[in-house]
């Protein structure tokens, strides 16, 4: 159970999700200029947030202080859970960002861009997952160098998997499916043995309902 100090409180949430629209529009930029898409996954994101408001926290089971047992533990950094959490992350990250020449987007603030003469560079935020391409590769592994100094992240290398969605590299360009993502969803529904259909109901035949089971439709 978690408490808030007196005075402070907050006003909003935010999660750093990337529009999908903006991923295709980024994809297909990558594609026309023959980019690597990178993909990092950075380690207990959340953990990384820096608190702005004080946040107390009942003992926990088995560790509670005998001789002060209504004392509560006080939060130093931000922990899975909290609704601040989010917004937390994205704020150390963003700030980071800038610091090294990234400038937000205004129309979607999980996209960064760098421009750096004739060079220019895009990073995408889902949570912890980040994409990153640009026009110049060395300068491109040292952002990711840059990256790893300040959180402790994976890099994955080049795309495979994001959103639910596969990522395959052809000679074409690329191609986009999601296979995995409905067998996944299947596979929970217990609906993999199912028989395809058109559609999900049969259009020869009615099914009238002869109880008053719908009568209120609201």
């Amino acid at each position: 159970m978690f408490y808030l100090a007196g005075r402070h409180c907050y006003s909003e949430t935010f999660s750093p999700v990337i529009k999908h629209a903006t991923v295709r529009l980024v994809f297909s930029i990558a594609v026309s200029r023959n980019w690597k898409i990178h993909q990092l996954d950075i380690h207990n994101a959340f953990l990384n947030g820096i608190l702005t408001e004080d946040f107390y926290i009942k003992q926990p089971s088995g560790f509670v202080d005998s001789s002060l047992p209504s004392h509560v533990c006080r939060f130093h950094k931000s922990l899975y859970g909290l609704k601040q959490a989010p917004k937390a992350w994205y704020t150390r990250l963003s700030d980071f960002l800038l610091s090294i020449g990234f400038r937000a987007s205004k129309i979607d603030t999980s996209l960064f861009i760098l421009s750096d003469g004739s060079n220019i560079f895009y990073l995408l935020v889902y949570v912890d997952d980040i994409l990153l391409m640009g026009s110049n590769s060395a300068m491109l592994h040292h952002l990711i160098q840059l990256l790893s100094f300040e959180f402790k992240l994976r890099d994955l290398g080049v795309v495979h998997y994001f959103l639910g969605i596969e990522v395959q590299f052809t000679g074409m360009g690329l191609m986009l499916r999601q296979h995995k993502y409905i067998l996944d969803i299947l596979t929970r529904a217990s609906m993999t043995s199912c028989k395809p259909v058109n559609t999900l109901v049969s259009p020869s035949k009615v099914t009238i309902l002869l109880d008053n089971s719908l009568s209120d439709l609201t």
